[in-house]
């Protein structure tokens, strides 16, 4: 019997309770059809619950992980994903614009060619370098010059033209990226040799010269391409069959010129004086004569980088400053004059909140007009206790340096950076030529 006000279920539905035992319809094999609330199953008349198929709870468990999985790989991945979708492989539709300045560099470990503005803001393409960090960047009427291991870039300012490079394979390394007459000429370096390249930007095509395993320094000398060495001066063009000037291992690191002779920068002695020596070339009778540059201290660099010509003086870069001789003139100068290096420039330490990137080589200077131009940023190394080591971009700026009186300043600062803010590794600058002329006049 039931306890008082407990019903009974019988078959065919619930009826008042009785006296003696409930009279309870049993199925096949004497289990009951109904179940009695708040009573454990044995004495509900409950049959036992059917036990679960152990497939699905395996199925659960890696369900699990799986998402587990794809939450940790999206933290990998997606930054990466995002990142593509903001600075993409450089495309034709990726022109010029309205930028001022161009700069080759490397953040997060991949290479971009990026665009800036007069505002500050920043437009990127991601672009292979030819070679670690050798790539250059040149700015002239013509366009905008640069390239990557196997194709020449011309931007103009709607969009640009790839050009293949020719000859075999992908170029490892670039030597040289100079302005000639109707284009560029770019010094290339392979497993299988050099290769000097004319890119006509009029035509829009290339035109290789080889030039075997020499390395001859270049300049560019109003528009036309020249090298020197035992012979004088000669001009380099399209149908040159022969490179053999001066170059590094006849102790000729770079090469500039003015309208009558052309200069090659020795390396600078590593002892307590340090001082170099100029070649000078007379180009019109190729007649050679030197002159010994002495340095009023001890310079750690002995390369040059960025020589120029300009109101009689030449300039160069090294050791984080700039140099700068008076030029001998007339024939009455001395067969080997001394000439007493002076600082035109200081191009390190910090300007206001930023530090200048460049170094003594001819990559992160460019020069226009009357000043050198070049990068500086605030970068904070960032050790964490959990994560990785990096360095850390909080501001990116353009700065420039009168060669005449010295003065250094930041002439565009970039607010909106849209390349990766780590490990940031400037490897080039070129700037548009008018807006630099309107830069030093403010």
């Amino acid at each position: 019997p039931l306890p008082p006000g407990w019903g009974c279920f019988y078959a065919a539905g619930p009826g008042p309770c009785r006296p003696g035992p409930c009279p309870l319809t049993p199925r096949a094999g004497g289990a009951p059809r109904f179940r009695v609330s708040g009573l454990p199953w044995k004495d509900r008349g409950m049959t036992r619950p059917e036990p679960k198929d152990p497939t699905w709870g395996i199925l659960r468990s890696w369900g699990v992980v799986l998402l587990v999985g794809i939450a940790i790989s999206g933290i990998w991945w997606v930054p990466p994903l995002v990142q593509s979708w903001r600075t993409p492989p450089i495309s034709d539709g990726f022109g010029i614009g309205d930028a001022v300045v161009a700069l080759r560099l490397d953040a997060g470990g991949t290479s971009y060619l990026v665009l800036v503005d007069a505002e500050g803001r920043t437009r990127s393409a991601q672009l292979a370098e030819r070679g670690s960090g050798e790539s250059r960047v040149v700015w002239t009427e013509a366009g905008l010059s640069t390239g990557d291991p196997g194709h020449e870039y011309l931007l103009r300012s709607d969009g640009l033209t790839r050009l293949a490079l020719p000859g075999p394979g992908e170029f490892s390394g670039e030597r040289q990226r100079l302005p000639v007459d109707g284009g560029f000429a770019v010094w290339s370096g392979s497993a299988e040799g050099q290769q000097l390249a004319f890119v006509d930007a009029r035509a829009g095509r290339v035109t290789a010269v080889g030039a075997g395993s020499s390395s001859p320094a270049l300049a560019s000398c109003g528009g036309e391409l020249v090298e020197a060495g035992e012979y004088g001066v000669r001009a380099v063009t399209r149908a040159s069959r022969e490179l053999d000037g001066f170059g590094i291992l006849d102790d000729v690191l770079g090469l500039a010129c003015d309208a009558e002779h052309v200069y090659g920068l020795g390396e600078i002695s590593r002892d307590a004086n340090s001082s170099q020596t100029v070649r000078v070339w007379d180009r019109a009778t190729g007649e050679r004569r030197e002159i010994r540059v002495r340095y009023p201290e001890h310079v750690l660099d002995s390369s040059v980088g960025t020589p120029f010509v300009r109101d009689g003086r030449l300039y160069w870069a090294a050791d984080w400053r700039l140099w700068s001789i008076r030029l001998p003139s007339g024939e009455a100068a001395a067969p080997a004059p001394v000439a007493e290096a002076t600082v035109a420039a200081d191009l390190g330490g910090f300007i206001g909140d930023y530090d200048p990137v460049v170094g003594g080589d001819d990559l992160v200077l460019a020069r226009a007009g009357g000043r050198v131009y070049g990068v500086a940023s605030k970068e904070e190394f960032v050790n964490p206790r959990r994560g990785e080591v990096h360095d850390r971009l909080d501001g990116l700026a353009i700065f420039g340096a009168d060669v005449r009186t010295g003065e250094r300043r930041i002439v565009l600062e970039i607010h909106d950076i849209d390349f990766p803010r780590r490990d940031l590794s400037v490897t080039s600058i070129a700037v548009d030529p008018k807006w630099a002329d309107s830069a030093a006049a403010r």
